[in-house]
């Protein structure tokens, strides 16, 4: 898989406007699931392989990821190798 970057501050603004935020947002857990559609422990693998945004920790119990940095992986999301694709099955 790719590596991600981070976005670059006139990205992350451009990002935020355009899905009508006018800060950028710290998002916890669930919220990240439900725009990545990535389950936690998936997430935490891409992200220890550097293909998923890093996390910044709140506290000491609690981290979360900015808004901008998931919607620019969702916009450039990695290329998948050795997907089970029905299609590029040779027929018998």
């Amino acid at each position: 898989m790719t590596k991600y970057t981070l976005p670059n501050p006139y990205q992350r603004r451009t990002l935020s406007e355009e899905y009508g935020f006018k800060f950028d947002l710290c998002i916890r857990e669930d919220e990240c699931n439900e725009i990545s559609s990535l389950s936690r422990s998936s997430r935490w693998k891409m992200k220890q392989e550097g293909c998923f945004p890093p996390s910044c920790h709140l506290g000491r119990n609690s981290c979360a990821r900015l808004l901008s940095d998931v919607f620019w992986w969702v916009r450039n999301s990695p290329a998948v190798e050795n997907v089970n694709n029905p299609y590029s099955r040779k027929s018998a």
